[in-house]
């Protein structure tokens, strides 16, 4: 404004030209996003097996509290999901810079889940 010109961002670090070949950091090599989808693929497997033990449990108390557990997981289900498709199909999301910060998001949900899996099962 008045004259000021505003700077455009750089979409993120490029690659460091080293001999023959570009090398990036470890935290934006594209690849690890694929192992967010797997790291997603095993949420998905943890929230079946509490949809199986809720259901279970609904099947017995006839709780309100337990079908709000089913309607939690089958939203969680969802959105591993849509989120596993995104990372597979849509280039943004595996782009140079994506990989660390989605795969950290999917351990740390992991671990989430581990917690939450641990808790039901007793």
């Amino acid at each position: 404004m008045f004259g000021l010109i505003e700077s455009v961002p750089e979409p993120g670090p490029e690659p460091v030209f080293k001999g023959d070949e570009f090398e990036t950091e470890l935290f934006d090599d594209p690849n690890l996003a694929i192992l967010a989808a797997l790291v997603g693929a095993v949420n998905i497997g943890l929230l079946l097996v509490m949809l199986f033990i809720y259901l279970s449990s609904y099947k017995k108390l006839k709780s309100s509290f337990t079908l709000g557990l089913i309607l939690f997981v089958l939203l969680l289900i969802l959105q591993n999901t849509v989120f596993i498709a995104f990372l597979l199909l849509r280039e943004g999301f595996h782009g140079p810079g994506m990989g660390g910060p989605v795969l950290s998001i999917n351990i740390i949900q992991l671990g989430a889940l581990i917690v939450l899996l641990k808790i039901t099962w007793e």
